[in-house]
């Protein structure tokens, strides 16, 4: 078909398929838009949620590490790894020391005396001398006291207390145990007054206290003496033993004071020279005593 020159013709076929019209564009466009909109809204109302659980546990878990240095090399050992959720508490599960045998636990001695105040002193085994050994005990103090950290097994215990005889005694302590022990020395009881009260009683050089009193003594026979002020020392001897309790009553007395006769004062010089001045004016003398008949 022919056509003019400067008029193209529409239904001209070139081999090219023309451009939509302006407005089909936009009709298809918005249509895409509705499309991809609705698709949208189902993946975010049912998809979504399962998507997002399943972005979650693929992401590795947090946690705490603790760094630890061994001192041999372990053997690798698969253990299994639990999940542990960031928000839940970690606890950590702490091993406990071994117990320790009961044949290596410590053991004591609680150690009380009659009367209280005695030293002592602590050694292993059974020592058959009465002496104290000349090495070191393993524990000492004074009684009331305690001898700690000690191992199961046989002691003997030394005492000492001024005025008293040494003695001893032995026991047999177990692994853990604490033992309390009580010791009296041999003595007896004496109950002591004085008349005025409130004299010091002495056993040799140890003071005893102030009567009225009543104190243990070593048994046998003792010295005692009261001692107060201005009056003189009182001794008396008293035979302590266990089975009696004796009183002793001291009967404090005055020093007594002895009365002196004062000697005549010789005469001052002053009075010798006024009797020498009477005598030289004439002054009549002092008339001699008269003897009686």
């Amino acid at each position: 078909m022919e056509c003019k020159e400067g008029k193209p013709r529409e239904d001209v076929d070139t081999g090219v398929q023309a451009a939509p019209p302006f407005w089909l564009r936009i009709v298809l466009r918005a249509a895409l838009l509705a499309l991809v909109g609705l698709a949208a809204e189902a993946f975010l109302t049912q998809d979504w949620p399962e998507f997002r659980h399943k972005l979650r546990e693929t992401q590795p878990t947090t946690g705490y590490a603790i760094e630890t240095t061994a001192t041999k090399a372990a053997p690798a050992v698969n253990h299994p790894v639990t999940e542990v959720s960031p928000t839940a508490p970690i606890t950590v599960d702490m091993i406990a020391s071994p117990l320790r045998s009961v044949a290596d636990q410590p053991a004591a001695l609680q150690l009380t005396t009659i009367p209280a105040g005695a030293t002592f002193a602590v050694y292993p085994g059974i020592i058959a001398d009465k002496a104290v050994p000349a090495s070191a005990p393993l524990r000492t103090g004074i009684a009331p006291g305690t001898a700690e950290d000690l191992r199961g097994g046989n002691y003997t215990i030394f005492f000492h207390k001024e005025g008293w005889p040494d003695s001893r005694t032995e026991v047999q302590l177990q692994a853990g145990e604490v033992r309390p022990v009580e010791y009296a020395f041999f003595h007896g009881e004496v109950t002591i007054t004085s008349v005025p009260n409130g004299a010091e009683i002495l056993c040799g050089t140890v003071s005893l206290g102030f009567t009225p009193l009543t104190v243990a003594l070593p048994a046998g026979n003792q010295v005692l003496t009261a001692r107060l002020k201005n009056y003189p020392d009182h001794t008396q001897n008293v035979a302590v033993n266990e089975n009696a309790t004796p009183t002793i009553e001291f009967q404090m007395r005055a020093r007594r004071h002895l009365a002196r006769a004062k000697p005549t004062p010789p005469p001052s010089l002053i009075g010798k020279v006024g009797d020498s001045l009477k005598h030289l004016f004439g002054g009549s003398p002092t008339p001699p005593p008269r003897r009686k008949r």
